[in-house]
């Protein structure tokens, strides 16, 4: 009776503390989703209940509900097929971000599920949310708190969203130049203008009007997104340089990684007899191999096949035919499971967050060929980091491509510095998925996170970056030296009166 008794209270007080979260993922790869969905299985394991809201479909877990976007997924394969990723610079990266942001968020808003939503208003303790468009107008509407997730670690954009400062020190995500000269400084600090100016009045004015269309009781979309109660930051200071941060903005980078999934016998077996070792290449989710050109694409096999008998994992949506015997491709491939297994020698990647992550969790040197978006600062950081050699696509030919796999397979400094830093990600006091669960749980029994919200989200920009205060002190040493000039001035003229006077009186005399 007394253990029964027990069990029904220990019952009760697990109900209490089980949160509804809905997390909305209708970022534009499906990366995005996957790390959605990893945050949502942590959640899940400690008791609570996830909604989660995304154009790809996710895999069964008990607790976890999908609403699946389908038009969104279908309007995400057709910018695929129509972009060429090679050739994305970041003034193009802005266009097709303000493309997707507008088409996008009507879609989102015209689902069928996202309207039975707004009209019934079912009970959610938090809202999160990749994305800080239109979207966040729903935690308004459903009057719960909202966290948002940023896939890219902290930037000018996400820093936004609770005043973290944007020091000159930080490239620009899009435009990334380490700023160590003035010169260099100058031309971050310009850019980052141009970027929130970008947003501001190129991206924002269509999101203003989608969420007066949808939600028309809803504040202006600025006031929303300064309520912001925490940005959850994918990044870790084991893969990106340190950064200040305010109270509630909360790296979790690794957070996807805590548990290591067994491999498909077919991929196990092939790199358990991978004796030589074996390379992983990859370039994530939204770049694809058919988008090359013919003439890159047989360097990399080329080269790829004079590595035997090191083996090859090579992921691609194309059935290639004629490749070199030590290179197996599949349209699908394990990327963090196969980085873990002891024999895999280097990485060839994009340079995309999640994937560098994955690299040096499990202290494996990269080959980075960037393409667009944050991928070209992650490999220059990396590269930085001594774990990493870059390639740019466009001067991509078999001798440099040659030339940058041999060295990451022979200096073995590569290795050893992704060792580093795979110590340094392992190796803090609380797991990182741990560490998400617990700011979010924070703000679901503590509200707002206002206590956390740091008071420079109240002041405007100029104020923020004490333009007014240089400006006042400018005026003041401005005064100064114009008092001291007029001063100059007058005992100058004083002087010269009184020698004029002597010299006459000396004349005189």
């Amino acid at each position: 009776m007394i253990f029964r008794s027990l069990l029904c209270v220990i019952i009760l007080l697990n109900r209490t503390q089980c949160a509804n979260i809905l997390a909305i993922f209708n970022g534009p790869s499906k990366s995005h989703t996957i790390l959605g969905e990893k945050l949502a299985e942590g959640l899940i394991k400690r008791g609570h209940e996830v909604t989660i809201v995304s154009p790809y479909a996710s895999e069964p877990i008990a607790g976890l509900t999908q609403i699946r976007l389908i038009k969104i997924y279908e309007r995400i394969e057709q910018i695929h097929r129509e972009t060429k990723f090679s050739d994305l610079g970041g003034f193009h990266t802005l266009m097709i971000m303000k493309t997707y942001l507008t088409e996008i968020s009507q879609l989102f808003w015209e689902e069928q599920e996202i309207q039975k939503i707004i009209k019934e208003k079912p009970k959610y303790d938090i809202m999160i949310s990749i994305l800080g468009d239109a979207t966040l107008g729903l935690a308004h509407h459903l009057q719960v708190p909202y966290i948002f997730f940023s896939a890219v670690g902290s930037n000018s954009m996400t820093n936004f969203f609770v005043g973290n400062p944007n020091m000159v020190y930080v490239p620009n995500i899009m435009f990334p130049v380490f700023p160590n000269t003035f010169i260099k400084r100058l031309y971050t600090v310009t850019v980052n203008i141009a970027m929130q100016l970008s947003i501001k009045f190129f991206i924002y004015p269509s999101q203003r009007e989608i969420l007066r269309k949808y939600l028309p009781e809803c504040p202006p979309l600025e006031d929303i997104q300064k309520n912001v109660s925490l940005v959850l930051l994918n990044s870790h200071f084991s893969i990106e340089p340190p950064r200040p941060l305010v109270p509630n903005a909360i790296q979790i980078g690794g957070f996807h990684l805590d548990q290591k999934k067994k491999l498909p016998q077919e991929i196990k077996d092939y790199l358990d007899t991978a004796q030589q070792g074996a390379i992983l290449f990859s370039l994530g989710t939204n770049v694809r191999i058919s988008t090359f050109k013919e003439d890159k694409l047989k360097a990399i096999f080329k080269v790829l096949g004079e590595l035997a008998p090191i083996k090859v994992l090579f992921k691609s949506e194309l059935d290639h035919v004629d490749v070199p015997e030590n290179i197996m491709v599949r349209k699908w491939l394990p990327q963090a499971d196969i980085l873990a297994h002891p024999n895999v020698r280097a990485f060839i990647s994009h340079g995309g967050l999640g994937g560098n992550t994955e690299a040096v969790y499990h202290g494996v040197p990269i080959v980075g060929i960037p393409f667009f978006g944050d991928q070209h600062m992650n490999i220059q950081e990396a590269e930085l980091a001594g774990y990493a050699v870059s390639l740019e696509y466009q001067h991509l030919n078999e001798d440099l491509f040659r030339k940058k796999v041999k060295e990451i397979l022979e200096n073995p400094r590569y290795r050893e510095n992704a060792k580093k830093r795979s110590a340094l990600i392992k190796g803090q006091l609380i797991k990182p998925m741990d560490n998400a669960a617990f700011w979010i749980e924070h703000i679901i029994k503590y509200g707002s996170g206002s206590h956390l919200r740091n008071d420079g989200m109240d002041l405007s920009w100029y104020q923020l970056y004490m333009v007014d205060i240089y400006i006042f002190y400018t005026m003041i040493i401005c005064f100064i030296s114009f008092i001291i000039y007029k001063s100059m001035k007058v005992l100058y003229k004083y002087i010269r009166r009184i020698m004029y006077k002597n010299h006459v009186k000396i004349k005189k005399s």
